[in-house]
């Protein structure tokens, strides 16, 4: 089945990198600017979209930032606030609306604050560990870097990426209850299809596979070590 992109919650991180873990040396050389556009359906599954990280210039950054926000119009476009990238997070918004002039209205750009009580590898295992394991997180075919970032954690020499893919989903989406979540995946699941032209009787059988695939659709696919 293809799911249109205009179904799903669509939803961006970007995280300055600057003054991070100032006290490591190594982390402050390999420390990342970062942009993640995350997607997430009726199962409470994770399609990623966007990726990238690299080192630009705050200017070069905040122009890269609002093309994002013009690609793929996000519901609710996180802004790491942490320290100084606060101040950062107010020029981009600042820019947004000396370019987008009234339709700014429709932007959603909103600071996220990291817990400065949680150990950082703790966060980010915990808070990505139960997406992967219920087989609801997918990555395009030529997220390498994601992927090995994922595979090597955490141990590799950059945790950049899963650090803004774990932020996204559980900071900057809206969390949904357990029991909401289910009582929408059905209603939102049978809209979709009615949608697509399906038969009424066709809807009914996919509604209930739909049951079956749910109740087994836990099973583990990867881990993060």
């Amino acid at each position: 089945m293809q799911i249109p992109i205009e179904s799903l919650e669509r939803y961006a991180f970007a995280d300055l990198a600057a003054g991070k873990d100032a006290a490591s040396t190594r982390t402050r050389r390999h420390a990342r600017q970062c942009i993640v556009v995350g997607a997430r359906d009726w199962l409470n599954r994770w399609f990623w979209l966007h990726i990238w990280a690299g080192r630009l210039t705050a200017s070069d950054f905040r122009d890269r930032i609002l093309s994002v926000q013009e690609d793929y119009e996000p519901r609710r476009f996180g802004l790491e606030a942490n320290g100084m990238q606060v101040l950062f997070g107010s020029l981009v918004r600042d820019e947004a609306r000396e370019r987008l002039g009234e339709n700014y209205a429709r932007i959603v750009m909103v600071p996220i604050y990291q817990p400065s009580n949680v150990e950082k590898t703790y966060r980010i295992r915990t808070g990505m560990e139960p997406v992967l394991l219920q087989g609801r997180f997918f990555l395009q075919p030529n997220e390498i870097e994601a992927r090995s970032e994922i595979q090597g954690f955490p141990t590799s020499m950059t945790k950049d990426i899963v650090d803004a893919m774990e932020t996204l989903m559980n900071r900057v989406a809206p969390k949904r209850l357990v029991k909401e979540a289910k009582d929408r995946e059905e209603e939102d699941y049978a809209v979709y299809l009615r949608a697509s032209g399906m038969p009424a009787h066709r809807i009914e059988q996919e509604l209930q596979q739909f049951h079956v695939q749910r109740a087994t659709d836990t099973q583990p696919t990867s881990t993060m070590h």
